[in-house]
């Protein structure tokens, strides 16, 4: 694949502030999404990227991109297991209605985004979590 093309597939994932405001969206029950539960909501991005927002524990959701070109996901669980996809992390602080950005894919790297995700669903606390994750 030709550099150009490398590129015009990436630019076509959502960037930091569609994701944001996929997840305003969901917050304030939007009805962009195709499919939505309390939990979670699925959006089509584009006729090859889809879009879920799902609470990963309490006040901490993440945004996840990723392709449908040739996956068909079954359940939720697969569809936030596939391996190409762009993700990032926010919390929500009810109280002020306000978001905070956690971490994205892009920004500290696959391996590191999903170490971050899991010591956040183990320790169900962004302060534990973030202690074991420097911890490691």
């Amino acid at each position: 694949m030709t550099g150009h093309l490398i590129a015009t597939e990436v630019s076509k994932y959502p960037n930091y502030l569609q994701a944001k405001a996929y997840l305003r969206n969901f917050l304030r029950h939007g009805r962009r999404a195709f499919l939505r539960t309390k939990r979670y909501a699925y959006y089509q991005h584009s006729p090859t990227l889809r879009v879920i927002v799902i609470y990963v524990s309490k006040n901490i959701l993440e945004v996840r991109a990723y392709p449908v070109d040739g996956f068909l996901f079954a359940t939720i669980e697969e569809a936030v297991r596939a391996e190409d996809f762009r993700g990032w992390l926010f919390t929500y602080d009810y109280r002020n209605r306000s978001i905070y950005y956690i971490t994205g894919s892009q920004r500290v790297g696959i391996d590191n985004y999903r170490q971050v995700k899991r010591a956040i669903q183990k320790e169900r606390e962004l302060a534990r979590a973030s202690q074991a994750y420097l911890a490691l």
